[in-house]
This record gives C-alpha cells, sequence and structure tokens, in this order.
C-alpha cells in the first residue's frame, strides 16, 4: 500500500512537470530561424493583358547643312510690291542656332512716279539684289498638326542679319530681322514661312532716309 501510494505521487509530479515544460515552450517568441515563411500561391503567375502600341521612332537626319530656295513677295517702300526670289545656306550650330548666307533678286518699278511725268529711274524697272548673312534662334520648338493623323516636328524662330542691296546702280548697306515658322516635312525636307523686313538707307527721293522693305516668303530646303 505504501508502495502504491509513492508511485501515485511519482506519477503526479512527473505529469505537473510536463504541462509546465510545454507551457513555456509555447509563450517563447520564436527566433528568426524559426519563423514560418508563408506558402506562395501554386500555380502560374498571371499577367495582366496589356494593349501595347506599335511605337516608331522619327527617324531625323543628322546632317547640319541646309539648302533652300524660296519665292515670296517684297514691299519695296515707295515703290510697291514685287515678287522676290533667291537661294539660303544653312549651318545649324545646335538645335536651337543656326547661320544663314542669301542671295536674293527682285525688281523694282518707278511706274507710279511716271504717270505723273517724274520718272526716276533710266528704265521703268531697275534690278535689285541683295546678298546677306543672318542668324537664327528657335524660340518655340513643337509639332505642326493636320488633321488627327499627321503630325511633324516644327518650331518657331527669329532671325537678324546684315548684308548688301544693290538698287538703281547703289550700294546700300542692309540690316534684316523677321520671324518665321520651319517644318519637317520628313527628315530631310522643310518648308518654311518667313516674314522678314529689309532696311536700308536711300536717298532716290531727295532725303537719306532709312527705308522698311517687308518681305513674306515661303522656301522648301534639303537637309545633307
Amino acid at each position: 500500500m505504501k508502495t502504491k501510494r509513492i508511485f501515485l505521487i511519482l506519477l503526479a509530479a512527473s505529469m505537473l512537470a510536463t504541462s509546465g515544460c510545454a507551457a513555456l515552450r509555447k509563450d517563447k517568441a520564436p527566433s528568426a530561424d524559426e519563423e514560418p515563411v508563408a506558402e506562395r500561391p501554386a500555380g502560374p503567375v498571371i499577367e495582366p493583358e496589356l494593349d501595347r502600341r506599335d511605337v516608331k521612332r522619327p527617324r531625323i537626319d543628322t546632317e547640319d547643312w541646309e539648302i533652300s530656295g524660296f519665292v515670296g513677295a517684297l514691299s519695296v517702300e515707295d515703290f510697291g510690291t514685287e515678287l522676290i526670289y533667291g537661294g539660303r545656306l544653312g549651318y545649324h550650330v545646335s538645335e536651337d542656332i543656326y547661320l544663314e548666307g542669301e542671295y536674293a533678286w527682285s525688281k523694282v518699278s518707278d511706274s507710279n512716279f511716271r504717270r505723273i511725268g517724274a520718272p526716276l529711274f533710266d528704265n521703268e524697272d531697275e534690278d535689285l539684289t541683295s546678298y546677306s548673312l543672318s542668324i537664327g534662334y528657335n524660340v518655340l520648338p513643337g509639332e505642326v498638326f493636320v488633321g488627327s493623323g499627321w503630325a511633324r516636328a516644327s518650331s518657331m524662330y527669329i532671325t537678324f542679319g546684315a548684308g548688301n542691296t544693290n538698287f538703281v546702280g547703289e550700294d546700300n548697306v542692309t540690316f534684316l530681322a523677321g520671324f518665321g515658322l520651319r517644318t519637317l516635312v520628313s527628315d530631310w525636307f522643310s518648308l518654311r514661312l518667313e516674314a522678314r523686313d529689309r532696311i536700308f538707307e536711300s536717298d532716290l527721293l531727295g532725303d537719306n532716309e532709312w527705308k522698311h522693305n517687308f518681305e513674306l516668303t515661303l522656301s522648301m530646303g534639303v537637309f545633307f
């Protein structure tokens, strides 16, 4: 009987010790190595279905030279408006700045003065030729849109220059100032619409005065 009582006491003590150790293990925080790893979902990863557009990169020639021809109207102060023709050769120093040489030709008529019996020229029509060197600066680069599916690179620019105008046998120092719009129709072909003022001194009417001669031209150019 005594031996049976001792056995029951030892069994109870063993059960208490086992339950205490289990409680300590439950309360103890797991270490970094023992943290459970979240199970990754099985199966393939679902990618979003996106409609991808075919993007065409613009091909702009890297050539810096531009040669162009132009035609337009020149209003010579006191003598009316005549056609003007010419050519230009430009060098683009950077994306914003370019240098340009020009040669232009037009005619001037004194028919209005002949009607009142006061001709100014030996002939009714006299040639006007001009050459100049200008510097241009692109101030507003952008795009020109025609409809919804046609867009081309373009830029608004200003230009200043100086040169010479030969008019009725006299050479006159000439200053030029203007602005325009250049559009790249393709990577090598350009269109320009430009307005300028050709300023030079003249004494054909008696007084030596600065004359403002406005012109509007359209030119087509090629990069090479």
